[in-house]
């Protein structure tokens, strides 16, 4: 399947959470939105740092405003396209799942792990920054997984 068939396939079958999706679908989604987001994170460095660097060395220090408008804007396009994607990123899960012959619930497990991680840091802890990578470590495992686990050739969910 080439990166393009994934794409229109994630977007017409985005409510779809029967049947299945093949590794390389999943891989190419996976690697687009992973793109996608990491572009968006480099251009709010570089705004940041051009809001820090204009802010310190020009003749007067600027008011820093703009620069924080923009990755307040950039931040919230982020958290509107994540919103848009959720639902066609959980069916896509589901029918990799499905693909290695696994129940799509299962795609649950590490959402739970990762609220309990992120309920007992915030109780429990008082350095809360010292166990953040936790939670993405276990999404990245997750991913890895489904990304590198071969097809189930006579899965029930076909």
């Amino acid at each position: 399947m080439t990166a393009w068939q994934a794409l229109t396939d994630f977007f017409k079958r985005y409510t779809r959470f029967i049947g299945t999706s093949s590794r390389s679908a999943f891989n190419w989604i996976v690697w687009f939105w992973g793109v996608i987001y990491l572009i968006v994170a480099v251009l709010i460095i570089v705004v940041a740092g051009l809001g820090v660097f204009f802010g310190k060395h020009g003749d007067t220090a600027t008011d820093t405003t703009p620069f924080l408008g923009t990755i307040i804007l950039v931040a919230l396009s982020v958290m509107v396209l994540s919103i848009i994607v959720i639902i066609p990123n959980l069916a896509l899960y589901a029918r990799r799942l499905h693909d290695m012959g696994f129940s799509g619930w299962w795609q649950i497990v590490p959402m739970i792990v990762n609220a309990t991680i992120t309920l007992i840091i915030i109780f429990f802890t008082n350095n809360n920054e010292q166990f953040y990578w936790l939670q993405s470590t276990i999404s990245l495992v997750f991913a890895l997984w489904l990304s590198f686990s071969k097809s189930k050739p006579n899965s029930p969910y076909s």
